[in-house]
């Protein structure tokens, strides 16, 4: 039981330090994300077009 006590406790001390980061910084991260998987989104759907188009020539 005194492990469990002492993993607790070093657990709180580890929460401490830690630098949570500015709602600033949270937004402008959120944003980043969405734009990267929105262009991600179109790339890959620009890239299905075009093989889907010579997939169709090949077979007739």
């Amino acid at each position: 039981m005194a492990k469990v006590v002492e993993f607790i406790k070093e657990s709180i001390n580890e929460f401490k330090k830690i630098t949570w980061p500015t709602k600033e910084a949270l937004v402008g991260g959120t944003i980043g994300v969405f734009l990267v998987s929105f262009f991600f989104v179109v790339y890959m759907w620009v890239l299905d077009l075009i093989f889907a188009k010579l997939i169709q020539i090949i077979l007739g």
